[in-house]
């Protein structure tokens, strides 16, 4: 594998910098980042103790301890000024991304040929963030919002990045101003944003900025507000992602008017439920004390009996606005949508559905958890009891006990039992760092077809659409070893193995096998299977 090239001092290195700057026109950048001493290497950065005269300047009275937090403040306000610095040169660097992208394109537009495409399919630019992101542990997004956030603070906010690399302010502060300052249009109008916002980050958490610029920005372009306000509500959208085990959020992305009378009514109703309970205790409490309040009755009285005590509801406020939330999403029906009486009849007779992986142990309680929903993560043994006990169709399927990987899948209808074992086994697509859903996914063969790859699951890997792509039109190369395991390889030579989401390795898994398309009993099973697609 190449390895960076490496300089013999901070001066050549800064000179090779300048060099590159002058000729991608970001010198202006530059610039403001040398007057506040740039510097790319930061083992140092924080070694040391603060001078002698810091020290003797505090009392004598002062206690040890105040003196080690004064030691300590210290340090972690450099390890912070280090962060701008790291981050000035991170934002210096992904700059230069958006125009080697452009370079990619035009040379991959300029092949003949089989490898001839054009400027359009933008493939220059997946390559290189499915690149990027795969060294740096990022997702495509994340490679994509770098490169904007770079972008837009070299071209636009150069002072706002100097600041940031200079300690003055943090990288999020940075950040809140690129995006909310970024859709002024008037450059004018924008530099004087700019100025202030630059000001109050210096006095504000990055909390407190937010708000401030938001109202900063309606101020200074009440024109331009009003129209993104307009064009922001056509991005509206729900999402979910798994928090911690047992927990995920859903996401909704509205109006603000709607969205806020929605949080208002779930926490009025979730007061009033708990009022209702707080009643319905206190109510209990005194009729065991005869009438007393229950904090001076006696010792003596039933109320001190757990046993007689019945099963209060002890939710707390935030607890029954999200039980709330979904009771009224997974039950309500659909009134105001829809064209016709039918049609809104249609739309409500819609269910909720899940899909829930279920040890048969732990339905028979000879063992407890394991019971997971697909694509997120471990549910607790009583709610997948229940959704056992209610479940309109069962689906059997063996893990290997070591990996954790499904080997067999039963369902009624053949055809499908393939893609049920891969979404199974993939749970999303397997390009690395990308968490697309298996059902929003194409089933890829590893080996093409048309190229003599077999339609077995030793072949088959969910893929998204836009990874597909890149597996078909770019210069990555993917193959599929025992397991499920998938290794990828960029067009720099640099690997990167991507395992199937369910793998728990209690033995060690071999990565190489002489014939990974081995006579494997489900390979045979299978192997009269149609094709997928």
């Amino acid at each position: 594998m190449r390895q960076p090239v490496r300089h013999g001092n901070e001066l050549q290195y800064i000179i090779s910098i300048v060099l590159r700057l002058v000729t991608s026109g970001m010198f202006r950048v530059f610039s403001g980042l040398m007057r506040l001493s740039f510097v790319v290497s930061f083992a140092t950065l924080v070694s040391g103790k603060p001078d002698s005269e810091e020290v003797v300047r505090m009392s004598a009275s002062v206690s040890a301890l105040v003196s080690e937090l004064d030691e300590l403040v210290w340090h972690l306000s450099e390890s912070q000024n280090a962060t701008g610095r790291a981050f000035g040169a991170e934002m210096v660097f992904f700059a230069q991304v958006a125009d080697l992208v452009t370079r990619r394109e035009a040379e991959r537009a300029s092949r003949g040929g089989k490898g001839t495409v054009t400027h359009s399919t933008q493939l220059g630019m997946r390559e290189i963030f499915a690149e990027i992101g795969a060294e740096l542990r990022l997702s495509e997004w994340q490679v994509a919002r770098k490169v904007s956030l770079a972008a837009t603070l070299t071209n636009v906010f150069g002072e706002t990045l100097a600041d940031a690399s200079g300690g003055e302010i943090t990288p999020a502060h940075a950040t809140l101003i690129a995006d909310a300052g970024i859709a002024i249009a008037d450059a004018e109008v924008c530099a004087e944003f700019e100025a202030v916002a630059r000001d109050m980050a210096r006095e504000m958490t990055p909390a407190q900025l937010k708000a401030a610029l938001s109202g900063l920005v309606v101020r200074l372009d009440p024109e331009g507000t009003e129209q993104r306000v307009r064009d922001a509500v056509k991005g509206r959208k729900v999402t979910v992602r798994e928090l911690e085990p047992g927990l995920s959020r859903l996401t909704v992305d509205g109006p603000t008017a709607q969205v806020v009378g929605a949080y208002n009514r779930a926490r009025d109703i979730a007061e009033d439920l708990s009022a209702q309970n707080a009643d319905e205790k206190a109510d209990w409490e005194t009729a065991q004390s005869g009438g007393v309040p229950a904090a001076s009755a006696p010792s003596t009285t039933s109320v001190t009996d757990e046993a007689a005590a019945p099963e209060f509801d002890e939710r707390t406020v935030p607890q029954l606005m999200a039980d709330v939330l979904c009771d009224l999403m997974l039950t309500s029906a659909v009134d105001g949508h829809g064209a016709t009486d039918q049609a809104r009849e249609r739309l409500s007779a819609i269910r909720p559905t899940v899909h829930v992986t279920v040890p048969v142990t732990m339905l028979a309680r000879t063992t407890v958890g394991g019971a997971t929903v697909d694509g997120f993560g471990p549910i607790d043994d009583d709610t997948a009891r229940q959704l056992a006990a209610s479940a309109p169709e069962w689906v059997r399927v063996a893990t290997d006990p070591a990996t954790g990987v499904p080997t067999c899948v039963d369902r009624y209808r053949p055809s499908a039992r393939q893609e049920l074992f891969l979404r199974v086994r993939d749970e999303q697509c397997r390009f690395p760092g990308c968490r697309r859903p298996a059902r929003k996914c194409d089933t890829d063969h590893t080996i093409a077809h048309s190229e003599g790859g077999p339609t077995c699951l030793c072949n088959l890997a969910h893929l998204c659409e836009r990874h597909h792509t890149v597996k078909h039109d770019t210069d990555w190369f993917v193959e599929q070893l025992p397991g499920g395991i998938l290794r990828w390889t960029a067009p720099t030579g640099r690997t990167h193995v991507s395992r199937p989401p369910g793998t728990v390795r209690f033995t060690p898994i071999e990565l190489i096998d002489p014939d990974p398309h081995l006579t494997h009993v489900l390979t045979q099973q299978y192997a009269r299977d149609p094709a997928p697609f």
